[in-house]
Order: C-alpha cells, then sequence, then structure tokens
C-alpha cells in the first residue's frame, strides 16, 4: 500500500483496498482546498487498474462536520454557486467511482458529511455516529447533492423531516430509516469496515462496476443486456466451474 500525504485535510492509502482518512487539527470539515484536494485525489485513484474498493474514514470526532462556514459566511450567491457546483463535482465523483466506496463513519456527518456519506455505496458507523442536514439553521439549504439523495436514500417523507428540522439521528436511529447498512462499536469500527472492504474487493471488479451502474441509473432492458455480456468474460466461466464442482 502506498502513502500520499500531501493533501490538505486528509492522507490516502492507495492499495486494492485504498483508505482515505480526514485528519484536520481540529474539526474534519470541507473548505475549498479540502474539496479541491478530495477531487485530485479522487482522479489519481480513478486511474489505478488496482483500486477496487476505497474506504473513507475520519480520525478524531468527527468523520466530516460540514463545511468551512467561516468561509462561506462572506460568499455572495456567485460565490456560493461555484462552491456548491465544486462539492458536487466531488460528491459526483464519489457516486460514480469505477470502485465500491465504503465509509466508516467514526462521529458526526453532518451536512457535507451527511452529503458524502450519502454519495457512498456503502456505509458501516460506529454507535457514536451522528447524521444530519442542519443546513436550514444557518439559512441555507444541502448544496451538495443532499436534498435529491437524502430523497433517494430514505424516501421522501423521512428526507423532509430531516431537512426542513434540521434534527440529528444518532446511528441506531440512522439504520433503522436506511440512511446506513451496519452499526458496530467504536472500537470495531474499523475492522468492520476493513472486512466488509475486503471481501467486496475479492469479487470480480467488472461484475461489481456493472452492478453499481445499474442499481444508481440502470433499467431492466440494460440489465438484460449487461448480464447476457458477463457470459463472455473469464470470471464468469471460472466461478460457476468452480461452484459446479463443490
Amino acid at each position: 500500500m502506498t502513502d500520499k500525504n500531501n493533501f490538505n485535510g486528509f492522507k490516502l492509502n492507495i492499495g486494492k483496498v485504498s483508505i482515505l482518512t480526514f485528519n484536520q487539527a481540529k474539526v474534519n470539515i470541507f473548505s475549498t482546498e479540502v474539496l479541491e484536494d478530495f477531487i485530485l485525489a479522487l482522479e489519481m485513484l480513478g486511474k489505478s487498474r488496482d483500486v477496487k474498493v476505497l474506504v473513507i474514514m475520519g480520525e478524531g470526532k468527527t468523520f466530516i462536520a460540514g463545511a468551512n462556514i467561516k468561509e462561506m459566511a462572506a460568499y455572495s450567491p456567485d460565490d456560493a454557486e461555484k462552491f456548491s457546483k465544486l462539492f458536487h463535482q466531488a460528491m459526483n465523483m464519489v457516486e460514480n467511482f469505477q470502485g465500491t466506496v465504503v465509509a466508516a463513519v467514526n462521529g458526526y456527518a453532518l451536512g457535507g458529511g451527511c452529503e458524502l456519506i450519502l454519495a457512498c455505496d456503502l456505509v458501516v458507523a460506529s454507535d457514536e455516529a451522528v447524521f444530519g442536514q442542519p443546513e436550514i439553521g444557518l439559512g441555507i439549504i444541502p448544496g451538495a447533492g443532499g436534498t435529491q439523495r437524502l430523497r433517494d436514500r430514505i424516501g421522501k417523507l423521512k428526507a423532509k423531516e430531516l431537512i426542513f428540522t434540521g434534527r440529528k439521528v444518532s446511528a441506531n436511529e440512522a439504520l433503522s430509516i436506511g440512511l446506513i447498512n451496519r452499526v458496530v462499536s467504536q472500537d470495531k469500527l474499523f475492522d468492520e469496515a476493513m472486512t466488509l472492504a475486503r471481501d467486496i474487493a475479492s469479487k470480480p471488479l467488472h461484475c461489481l462496476r456493472v452492478a453499481k451502474d445499474l442499481i444508481n441509473s440502470g433499467s431492466m432492458d440494460k440489465e438484460i443486456e449487461e448480464f447476457s455480456k458477463m457470459f463472455s468474460i473469464e470470471d464468469q466461466k471460472r466461478l460457476m466451474n468452480k461452484f459446479i464442482k463443490k
């Protein structure tokens, strides 16, 4: 695994299962500089044929606690549009990443942090994690895809409740409403996320990519087309023959 630590706000370990860890001194947040480097890191990972799974996590008490409010407070509408477009670019890159993206949420995932987990494929959280879209308390709305992805993840009714009130939810409530996949104790979070990541990384990459694309934006006709294509790939022959010989 190769270490890349010359990024603003996070470090990156590149391998078959790559790990991106937010490690800011006081609290993990998304500033313009962090987002720009986050995009560069995703571009770098996207060029590697070896990366099958990306695990995103945070150090300290936060996963990502939101955006840099001090920076945002001085924004004009044009500034806000540029920032939102940059944020959307980053979240779209996570959602469309060639491999599987697993969020390992250790603490607060608020605002942009919650929007990040919504762009991830799978979410494992510690029992100390907290989720929410509290932007309404700042006189704004989610600006990195939250209104759309939260609706898609948990449904219109619950998404409206969380966005309209800005209410935060515990890990257990997040699990019950379908916001996340698993809850574990804090001391088991890393191991649980890595076990899941390694399990996924053991699967055929082409199958993972096609399945992800179909789940995210496919159709029944597209599924038929891609299913039939699988029978021209060596993984299909190898794994089916292995199953038959059991």
